[in-house]
């Protein structure tokens, strides 16, 4: 029989520490005031706002069961937010009957300055620290938050993001499996024609961030007769077997097809089994290869699949 585990007894002082630990940091961060950071709203819907911010739709039973908030309090809370045109709801097609929320442009700028607001009052709490215990406490929430167990949330790209994309493609493809120098050169010019022609809302980028750190990205790029062209699929080794990037490519068809596109093309290589597989597995199929290109290693055939919607 398997040997049952027994959940580790914390340290006596970790409870009363984490306690003390939470009610100075309600404290700092303005947690503790009726209209949190001055925005009108109470912690709890603020903090709708900014889940739903982080998300590409929910629905409102979902956003109750995560946040563990009563449901009749997050429908209240979101028609609050809906009122102030901050959300609103989306119908999903072919079903009437479904609707998830999404964050409108208005409230992306609200999330925006109250993210402004909230590391300016915690940067000042954690200044007025000796540096010593400000790294410990980093690492060790580093420690308990930047494991493998941490959500990942998937979110349009911050500043910069583009570049560590760029640069994670070249570190992985180039250092890691071997590819030519040429390929890094390739994406470059890639999400430099990518960039340039950005023309959202058909173009979108999708980044993974676990604990606030990069474990993916996505991209989608609208093509002309009604096609979207599936760009940058990347997941961080240590995000890999958890389903990210079934998540990823998900939300580029999901996108494609609210944006009325009939079919989604990409391109990988023949040497990309893992890839390969997932986009097998969500109905694509190849639809052409081509060898020698001088980008990718020798033997490795790009390949070219499409989708139908």
């Amino acid at each position: 029989m398997p040997r049952s585990r027994i959940a580790p007894t914390p340290r006596r002082d970790a409870i009363p520490l984490v306690r003390a630990f939470s009610r100075d940091l309600a404290r700092a961060g303005g947690l503790l005031s009726p209209h949190f950071l001055s925005s009108g709203m109470p912690l709890g819907e603020a903090r709708c706002l900014y889940e739903l911010g982080h998300a590409d739709g929910l629905e409102i039973s979902t956003l109750a069961r995560y946040l563990e908030l009563d449901l009749g309090y997050v429908s209240r809370a979101v028609s609050r937010l809906a009122a102030r045109r901050l959300v609103t709801k989306r119908v999903a097609p072919g079903d009437a009957r479904a609707r998830s929320v999404v964050v409108t442009d208005q409230g992306r700028r609200l999330i925006a300055a109250l993210d402004r607001q909230m590391d300016r009052r915690l940067g000042a709490w954690l200044a007025a620290k000796p540096r010593p215990e400000i790294d410990r406490l980093a690492d060790g929430l580093a420690a308990a938050f930047g494991s493998r167990d941490a959500r990942i949330a998937i979110r349009s790209p911050r500043p910069g993001a583009i570049g560590h994309i760029i640069a994670r493609h070249g570190e992985f493809y180039v250092a890691e499996r071997g590819y030519p120098a040429l390929f890094e050169h390739v994406v470059v010019q890639a999400f430099s024609d990518f960039v340039t022609g950005f023309s959202p809302p058909r173009d979108r980028i999708f980044v993974a961030e676990r604990g606030g750190a990069f474990a993916g990205s996505v991209a989608v790029k609208g093509r002309a007769s009604a096609t979207a062209q599936l760009r940058f699929l990347l997941v961080e080794p240590d995000a890999r077997g958890r389903g990210l990037g079934r998540r990823l490519v998900q939300r580029v068809i999901d996108h494609a097809r609210r944006s009325g596109e009939r079919r989604i093309v990409l391109d990988t290589a023949s040497d990309l089994d893992a890839a390969r597989a997932l986009y097998a597995s969500l109905g694509f199929c190849r639809t052409a290869s081509v060898s020698g290109e001088p980008y990718l290693p020798r033997g490795v055939a790009s390949e070219h699949w499409e989708l139908a919607l």
